[in-house]
């Protein structure tokens, strides 16, 4: 081989080197830019989470230190009557608010978002209707369990999606199927509520029907996804201590970015799995 051939090959292997090189780089800065934003959303995330605790906390504190008041103070006239009202209306609702902040800091907290202003607006309809004088229409009480029954469906709909952690392909279609289900249910219940179109022997038995396989498919996902978690080989001992493990070991001569790991871990705690079940798949698919 001649002087100026050898160069050109040393010269287009420096130039793929080089090429290489950069796009290592370029993608090492884009792994810490979205390792960046992750872990900036997470932490938007977890502050409004534990303000919204503290406001449910605090509210449910006034709540119960009114009726205490009432109950050792006063005698159990009118007043006396809605202050325990209103005190056992604010403690069902905050249940069903915490209920629905289960799924906060997760890919399904639009639910939860959702959930809290539903139990919100409900809330406040309950308090007005508990403090208010007069007669009311029948109207204004379907108002009241429209709002009741979207207040139920988010909170359990969120304390399933909470639940089910471990999401494999059966978990996921019983979670599709419990939401169908929940939709239909939410539908069915607001025609009895509107008696709009229920009347004849078909209607309670689909009714009865779609509740009993909507609670079921919400009762067996989360079940099965437990089940599924515990036998998984990648819980295993050394997974659950990360920081010092396997995201730690050396490839290539170096350690991966500690950005990039906390980045991984978050959002292997957000879908409720292990690291190694969340890179699995691109392991395993097709290069």
């Amino acid at each position: 081989m001649t002087t100026e051939g050898s160069a050109d090959v040393i010269g287009r292997a420096a130039s793929r080197f080089l090429d290489s090189a950069l796009l290592s780089s370029q993608g090492t800065v884009s792994c810490h830019e979205e390792a960046a934003r992750a872990m900036k959303n997470r932490s938007v995330g977890s502050r409004i989470r534990r303000i919204f605790l503290w406001t449910m906390i605090g509210s449910f504190c006034l709540a119960a230190a009114a009726g205490i008041f009432v109950l050792i103070g006063v005698s159990f006239d009118e007043t006396g009557a809605r202050v325990l009202g209103t005190t056992l209306t604010v403690g069902l609702f905050s249940l069903a608010m915490l209920c629905c902040g289960a799924v906060f800091n997760r890919r399904t907290q639009l639910v939860g978002v959702a959930g809290v202003v539903v139990c919100l607006l409900t809330l406040g309809w309950s308090i007005f209707l508990i403090w208010s004088d007069g007669y009311h229409e029948w109207n204004v009480y379907q108002v009241l369990l429209t709002g009741i029954t979207f207040t139920v469906a988010f909170s359990f709909a969120s304390l399933v999606l909470a639940s089910a952690t471990q999401r494999d392909k059966l978990v996921r279609s019983l979670l599709g199927s419990f939401l169908v289900l929940l939709i239909a249910s939410i539908f069915l219940t607001l025609l009895l509520i509107w008696d709009e179109g229920w009347e004849g022997e078909l209607f309670p038995r689909a009714y009865g029907i779609v509740l009993i396989l909507a609670v079921l498919c919400g009762v067996v996902a989360p079940l099965l996804s437990s089940l599924r978690n515990r036998g998984t080989p990648h819980q295993a001992a050394g997974d659950r201590n990360l920081p010092g493990s396997t995201l730690a070991a050396p490839m290539d001569g170096g350690e991966l970015d500690p950005t990039l790991v906390a980045a991984l871990q978050r959002e292997a705690s957000s879908r409720g799995i292990t690291v190694a079940q969340l890179v699995d798949p691109l392991l395993r698919g097709p290069r």
